[in-house]
Parts: C-alpha cells; sequence; structure tokens
C-alpha cells in the first residue's frame, strides 16, 4: 500500500505524475499527441516499457491518437 505521504516526499514523483496529469489534458483537447511531446514530458528515467504500454493505451481509451510511435 502506497502512503500519502510517498509522493509529498518525493518532488520528482509528484512533477512526473503531474507532466502526465497535463500531458493527457493537451491530448484530450486537440484529439492527439506526438510522440516526441511524450518523450519530452515524460522522462525515460521515469518510464518503463509497462509503463509507456499503460499510458499508450489510456490515450487509445481516451480517444487521443499518438502520432509518431514505434509499432
Amino acid at each position: 500500500m502506497v502512503e500519502q505521504n510517498e509522493f509529498e516526499s518525493n518532488p520528482e514523483k509528484t512533477a512526473y505524475h503531474d507532466n502526465k496529469r497535463e500531458l493527457l489534458r493537451r491530448g484530450r483537447e486537440k484529439g492527439e499527441l506526438s510522440w516526441s511531446e511524450i518523450l519530452e514530458a515524460l522522462p525515460q528515467e521515469h518510464l518503463g516499457e509497462v509503463e509507456m504500454e499503460v499510458f499508450l493505451f489510456t490515450c487509445r481509451q481516451m480517444g487521443i491518437e499518438v502520432k509518431g510511435a514505434p509499432s
């Protein structure tokens, strides 16, 4: 179980999740995101293969097209 203070004590995790939420919000508004936008907003050191798959799945579920994503 994640303690409530875990994210408060780690600003990098908080910034990462804030960036992810903002990216999804922008994608929802525009209907699309570019692969470069995603990579710029979500640093690779915080983004593993599974996390990326979940993010791309979330985009698809929200109707956000990801342009330029590797297949």
